[in-house]
């Protein structure tokens, strides 16, 4: 039956009272019957597309945006939207932040910058995570802003911008400042400044560098890093190079660091409404903007002994209902999460019972009232005066918010919130 409501795309099925065929002699028996039917009732008029979802309520990004911008020193932000923003729709998110004024975005990929250019955003996006010698003519004409990591990609950029008839080509040189990642090393920097001097067609416009444990306020880490990138710009500056855009803050170091503002900042998660750090919560007000969400397929007595799921992790320790999700790990739902997860479900919190599989979890609804097919359940988000973060379930899938949210997989429909 499911299968067949799938299969219908977007419409809704008719459903006729003769189809329940209940006789009235048929008394108890009947009786069962129509209930159970009177369920599949209730779940056919439900929207035949796919019921797990992640809402995206665009209020609360805005509200993030507003938020962290009032916190930057100068004002300035370069919203990071790769990986789909964060799994929250690029594009979507893009558009949305262009109408309260961002003027700078940041991608990982080139892939991910052209889906902007397409959907028609043309304010600065910048390429922050590296590129390959032959993909510089595609950064040229896609007009993107590179993050320089080495030396030798200057003279091939200028290459490019050159026959594109480009004569002003911005680019950020990326200092590793001892994050030991992508970065010219310091003791490099003199080969960026020849490369830069011999070139026409481009022109050293910012510096910048990823700090390694912006979590920590107090971290000597981060001191030392920023000693570092400060001699840097010193020696730019004293070679003339002077370059007029800095940034080197996160989402963390928006929030705990002011030292590290400079005149741009990058934050990622922080705008999805998350704190990376319990220090940035207590500091800044911050709203979820994704609420992953399912509903419940089917409800089903298990006596107790029963074994739930793969390989019979949970077994009922008492008579039980069992619900069943139409959401698992190809959603982006962790299978760690049998071990302690939970969900909510009319208010209320249900425990994940048994192995959470590629396509389905199950949940223990024993203990809450009047649970029916089709009930909205909520995977992390607000529901009731309940909340359940993505940082909370992260930490029982023994990994972090920013991967959870980036695994949520595109056969997860994106429904928009505004």
């Amino acid at each position: 039956m499911i299968a067949f409501l799938q299969s219908c795309g977007e419409r809704r099925l008719a459903f006729r009272p003769q189809d329940l065929d209940v006789r009235p002699q048929d008394s108890k028996t009947g009786l069962a019957s129509l209930r159970a039917k009177l369920e599949i009732q209730r779940s056919m008029s439900i929207a035949t597309q796919r019921p797990t979802v992640a809402e995206i309520d665009l209020g609360a990004l805005r509200s993030n945006f507003r938020a962290l911008r009032a916190v930057a020193a100068h004002g300035e932000l370069m919203v990071v939207v790769k990986a789909d923003a964060y799994g929250h729709g690029a594009v979507t998110v893009a558009r949305t932040l262009l109408g309260e004024g961002c003027r700078h975005f940041g991608v990982a990929t080139l892939d991910e910058a052209r889906e902007l250019r397409e959907a028609g955003v043309r304010t600065r996006v910048y390429l922050q995570a590296g590129f390959f010698a032959e993909q510089v003519a595609q950064i040229v004409a896609l007009d993107l802003t590179p993050f320089v990591f080495d030396a030798s990609m200057i003279g091939l950029l200028d290459g490019a911008a050159a026959s594109a008839g480009r004569k002003d080509f911005p680019i950020h040189i990326k200092i590793d400042s001892g994050a030991t990642r992508l970065g010219v090393m310091p003791a490099d920097i003199p080969d960026v400044i020849s490369a830069v001097r011999n070139a026409s067609s481009v022109r050293l416009e910012g510096v910048c560098t990823l700090l390694a444990n912006a979590g920590d306020p107090k971290s000597p880490i981060t001191d030392a890093q920023l000693r570092v990138f400060n001699d840097a710009i010193g020696t730019l500056n004293a070679a003339g190079m002077k370059p007029s855009v800095i940034h080197v803050a996160n989402s963390a170091a928006l929030v705990l660091r002011r030292d590290s503002h400079f005149n741009l900042a990058r934050p990622g998660l922080a705008i999805y409404g998350l704190p990376p750090v319990t220090a940035v919560r207590e500091r800044v007000e911050l709203q979820p903007v994704m609420t992953f969400k399912t509903r419940l397929m089917q409800i089903k007595r298990a006596p107790a002994g029963s074994g739930v799921g793969y390989g019979h992790t949970f077994v009922a320790p008492r008579d039980s209902l069992i619900g069943v999700l139409p959401v698992g790990y190809a959603d982006g739902y962790r299978r760690g999460l049998q071990h302690g997860g939970e969900v909510i479900v009319r208010g209320a919190r249900a425990p994940v019972v048994g192995a959470v599989s590629m396509d389905l979890t199950t949940i223990d609804v024993t203990d809450i009232a009047g649970a029916s097919v089709g009930d909205e359940v909520i995977l992390w988000g607000e529901a009731g005066g309940e909340v359940i973060s993505v940082n909370d379930v992260a930490r029982l899938a023994q990994t972090i918010s920013y991967e959870m949210l980036c695994t949520v997989g595109k056969r997860v429909p994106r429904v928009i919130r505004s």
